[in-house]
């Protein structure tokens, strides 16, 4: 009888023989953490093929940490001034390392729930709820943080809301998935044009969104509420649901095999190419940034200057949404515009990076390790960094021999989680938070009926 196969969360394969046969030794993965072995009510399907055991996806570990690090960019300047007194590396990571945060959220989605291998029959069940209850499980973590009132928009409590989203994909075909991913990064961004639009003109649809907010637990508690999470918020499903699915796409792909890696790179370099060219191509065809000059600032309610629009287009619209007084915003491929082309575009770069990573760690293991472990820890990393942004920012550590710590913020958390994560994954593996979450999601999950 052939083995049965049971992906985890990052893509590593656990066999288990049939109860008629005697179960063998867990098999060690090439990066010494031992196989589980899966109990047949458990199995990701109730009939699979015979598979070899596949090791840890360690690129996608290394890509999550590049993306973990670039968000360390935009939090807390990490990086170097150029001579205009802007961040070299702000343009290259703003708006692009939440984005592949958010595509590797969909391709973790797609390993803890087999990976290429779809879950079936009675393990879909066990599949569906471990994602939900994960979701669920990071809601409250980033309600948590929410409330820290720090200068990061957290992304964690969208995350609950992106897993539930992806659900009824979980058993379609990449195919479908992908093409599910490419009309909602062409619809979302109008749709949520539009629905915002009417919104800012204090139309019947405004008097509606005060109504649900101010019933909304979240929403009175935390500022942040189910609008936010779907339309309005820094990381709206609408618009932010495109990057999920594009990463549970490229999570059905078996991402071992050096084919699909290099197409991952080359058509993630083509669609970048050509979103961000065909954004400047039609900018420049309605007249260019000039079109976009005099139209309504959201956050101040002036007029844009060509200053303005400038700065805009450079730091984006983080928290504050695309402007819906001029129809030619939607051209733009500014950092969080939640335009098509940044959509796509961005889509695009992690589509390349991810390839890139899952072509070069094999051959890099020891010198990216730090990276791959921030990776592996990702959640747990993101975590503790916006509580030591939130330390910094209430002064705890000035005049006490930490305070280093506030007077060199980006260095402190740039080496504290490298060197930290490090240590703890090359002795205890799995990170506290991440601990948590595969054990109680695991445990939920074999028990709701």
């Amino acid at each position: 009888m052939a083995p049965r196969v049971n992906y985890s969360d990052n893509g590593r394969a656990a066999a288990s023989s049939s109860p008629a046969q005697a179960a063998p030794p867990p098999a060690l993965a090439p990066n010494g953490a031992a196989n589980s072995v899966a109990s047949p009510p458990h199995s990701v399907h109730d009939t699979a093929p015979s598979a070899r055991l596949s090791p840890r996806l360690v690129g996608v570990d290394a890509a999550r940490g590049l993306a973990v690090l670039g968000m360390f960019v935009v939090h807390v300047g990490l990086g170097w001034t150029l001579a205009d007194g802007s961040n070299a590396l702000y343009p290259i990571t703003a708006g692009r390392a939440a984005g592949l945060f958010a595509v590797l959220a969909g391709v973790s989605i797609a390993l803890l729930s087999g990976g290429p291998q779809p879950p079936s029959g009675s393990a879909w069940g066990v599949a569906l709820w471990r994602v939900v209850l994960r979701g669920l499980l990071v809601l409250p973590i980033g309600v948590a943080l929410t409330l820290l009132d720090t200068p990061v928009s957290v992304i964690l409590s969208y995350y609950a809301v992106f897993f539930v989203l992806a659900v009824p994909l979980l058993q379609e075909r990449w195919k479908v998935v992908a093409g599910a991913a490419l009309v909602l990064a062409v619809v979302g961004p109008l749709a949520s044009f539009y629905l915002r639009g009417m919104i800012d003109d204090g139309a019947a649809l405004a008097s509606v969104v005060d109504t649900v907010n101010g019933v909304d637990p979240l929403q009175v508690f935390t500022g942040e509420g189910v609008v936010d999470f779907l339309l309005t918020g820094a990381y709206p499903a609408i618009t932010w649901l495109p990057f999920v699915l594009a990463g549970l796409a490229v999570g059905r792909l078996d991402l071992h095999r050096p084919r699909v890696q290099v197409g991952l790179v080359a058509v993630g370099v083509a669609v970048a190419v050509t979103a961000y060219g065909v954004s400047a191509l039609a900018l420049w065809a309605v007249g260019g940034t000039g079109r976009l000059v005099g139209s309504t600032n959201p956050a101040t309610g002036q007029a844009y200057t060509e200053s303005g629009v400038a700065d805009a287009l450079h730091t984006g619209f983080p928290g504050l949404g695309l402007p819906t007084s001029e129809g030619a915003w939607l051209l733009v491929a500014a950092p969080h515009s939640g335009t098509p082309f940044e959509v796509l575009g961005v889509i695009g770069v992690a589509l390349a990076v991810l390839g890139l990573c899952l072509l070069v760690t094999p051959y890099m293991s020891w010198v990216l390790y730090p990276i791959t472990a921030v990776g592996a820890l990702a959640l747990t990393v993101y975590v503790a960094h916006v509580l030591v942004i939130h330390v910094a920012d209430t002064g705890a550590l000035d005049g006490t021999p930490l305070g280093v710590i506030s007077d060199h913020l980006a260095v402190s958390i740039l080496v504290g989680a490298l060197l930290l994560a490090s240590l703890w994954r090359g002795v205890l593996r799995r990170g506290p938070l991440e601990w948590l979450l595969h054990v109680v999601s695991s445990w939920g999950a074999r028990r709701i009926p």
